[in-house]
């Protein structure tokens, strides 16, 4: 019996030991709160894809025909250091009908990309004498859309201490000190696009009249702030 009472006691001192290290810890005067700043920036970047596409019975036949015109098409864009290429999916599939195998199509596509706008105009007009146009997309630029987005910070984070200060000062408090703290940015998903008739675009092989349009940045503050 004697050894009873000092495991007892040992188990007691473990158990208020491990319940005071799982006491939440208290906080009080804080306050959450979110500031923003946005802007329409000028798209600055053309996108453009563009596709050969052949129909047929023999699929050799038809591959040997697509990757002519797309060599032709990159030989010629080798010409244009400021143009960036990629070369994008290529597809072999059969074409059906009463689930027999009539004919085969071969598609490749390539994506331009470039800050230069009326050069890309110009060449696409090029292109489309052999190629045809899939659709046309704008984007700010990576240099761009960071110098932009540095401002906005700058501005989300005045706004957000102006909005944190005027609180301190209503409820008569001295000032305030930052708990937490998280800054993100975003763009608007949508995009100013061209798109019309391949036909049409294929017999005039002339440049379209484009628009770049804008394209919102924005940069959110929130966090939590406790009151002094």
């Amino acid at each position: 019996m004697k050894y009873l009472k000092p495991f007892f006691c040992i188990a007691i001192l473990l158990t208020s030991s491990s319940a005071y290290s799982h006491e939440p810890v208290k906080s009080y005067n804080q306050i959450s709160l979110e500031a923003s700043a946005s802007a329409d920036v000028d798209n600055d970047t053309m996108i453009v894809s563009l596709y050969v596409q052949e129909e047929g019975s023999k699929a050799a036949s038809l591959s040997n025909k697509v990757n002519k015109k797309i060599n032709w098409a990159l030989q010629k864009l080798k010409q244009h250091k400021s143009i960036k290429v990629e070369t994008e999916s290529y597809s072999t599939t059969p074409v059906y009908n009463n689930n027999q195998i009539i004919a085969w199509r071969v598609r490749q596509s390539i994506k331009l990309e470039s800050i230069n706008m009326p050069l890309m105009s110009e060449v696409l007009g090029e292109l489309q004498t052999e190629l045809k146009l899939a659709g046309i997309s704008f984007d700010v630029s990576r240099a761009k859309r960071e110098l932009e987005t540095q401002a906005l910070i700058d501005q989300a984070l005045a706004a957000y201490d102006k909005r944190a200060r005027q609180i301190s000062k209503q409820l008569q408090r001295d000032g305030y000190k930052i708990v937490t703290m998280h800054v993100s940015t975003s763009a608007n998903p949508i995009q100013h696009r061209y798109r019309k008739s391949m036909a049409v675009m294929s017999e005039a092989s002339a440049a379209p009249d484009i628009s770049a349009g804008d394209r919102t940045l924005k940069v959110r503050v929130n966090g939590t702030i406790e009151l002094e």
